[in-house]
């Protein structure tokens, strides 16, 4: 079982992926529910995560179809 990590980290690893390229530009990240099994924490924390990097304009949620990385 992974350890939980925090929303700071989740921020942190995500930002990392999709400046690796791993999630590009326009891509649908995995689901909360998803992300919540992989990094072994709450639906909130992850949540949490997102939010921030939303704030930030790197990812932008479109209703009823996901969270994308933003285009530009």
């Amino acid at each position: 079982m992974p350890i939980p990590h925090t929303a700071q980290e989740i921020e942190a690893d995500l930002l990392r992926r999709i400046g690796s390229g791993e999630f590009p530009r326009g891509q649908r990240l995995p689901t909360y529910d998803e992300l919540a099994a992989e990094y072994g924490s709450a639906r909130r924390t992850v949540a949490r995560a997102v939010e921030a990097l939303k704030a930030r304009g790197i990812v932008v949620g479109v209703r009823g179809s996901g969270v994308y990385v933003a285009e530009a």
